[in-house]
């Protein structure tokens, strides 16, 4: 008689070692961890708890993504409280830098706004120009973790430049009838490589981009 139909067998009649109890308790097993022989009951306690460790383990992680989702999805009701009451460019710019330092506890930013914005504070660049200094950072549609050009990071971030060593790019566009049109970008910064590197997910930071683009493309109107 093969394994196999041993295994089959013992699954087909369960009541088989309650019939046979004196074969359950001639049955040895070697300890998982230490070889020595155990016996079956105390091998199968070690069993279970080795699996409910790991469901523990499993559990544990899902409860964190939970409570991950749960933060994200207050601070996304937060910032679209805050760009429905938004009046003008510069209360968002204000909500920008708010959301940055209170929910995101980010120590650098840079706010910027393509084309010639009338009314406002907030800085903006002009595209056209040749040689801009923003030509690799202006050149995302999607959002970027990682590093920028020194001359990039100097324009953007000025004597805080050095400083930061990792930043995500946030473009923030209009994509009206199927058309991608620039109309500013918001830059993260951190000290630490790790906080924006490439091998991290952006799709957080993607939902982000498209809150604040839909909040500034209807104060530009």
């Amino acid at each position: 008689m093969s394994e196999e139909e041993v295994i089959q067998y013992l699954l087909s009649t369960p009541d088989f070692f309650i019939r046979n109890s004196d074969v359950l308790e001639s049955l040895t097993l070697p300890h998982p961890v230490s070889g020595n022989v155990v016996s079956l009951l105390e091998y199968q306690v070690s069993v279970l708890q080795k699996s409910t460790a790991g469901y523990r383990s499993q559990f544990e992680r899902l409860v964190d993504v939970a409570r991950e989702n749960e933060s994200t999805m207050q601070k996304s009701r937060r910032l679209i409280l805050a760009g429905l009451n938004c009046e003008s460019l510069d209360d968002f710019s204000m909500v920008v830098g708010d959301m940055v330092r209170d929910d995101f506890q980010v120590p650098y930013h840079s706010l910027i706004l393509f084309g010639d914005v009338t009314d406002s504070s907030v800085r903006t660049h002009n595209l056209v120009n040749e040689g801009s200094d923003l030509s690799h950072t202006s050149g995302f549609t999607e959002c970027f973790c990682g590093i920028l050009p020194a001359n990039e990071m100097n324009y953007l971030f000025s004597d805080d430049a050095d400083q930061i060593h990792s930043v995500a790019v946030l473009p923030l566009l209009s994509r009206s009838g199927g058309e991608v049109k620039k109309c500013g970008v918001l830059v993260l910064g951190d000290k630490t490589p790790t906080a924006f590197s490439k091998d991290k997910g952006s799709l957080f930071l993607q939902y982000l981009a498209d809150l604040l683009s839909a909040i500034l493309l209807r104060l530009l109107k």
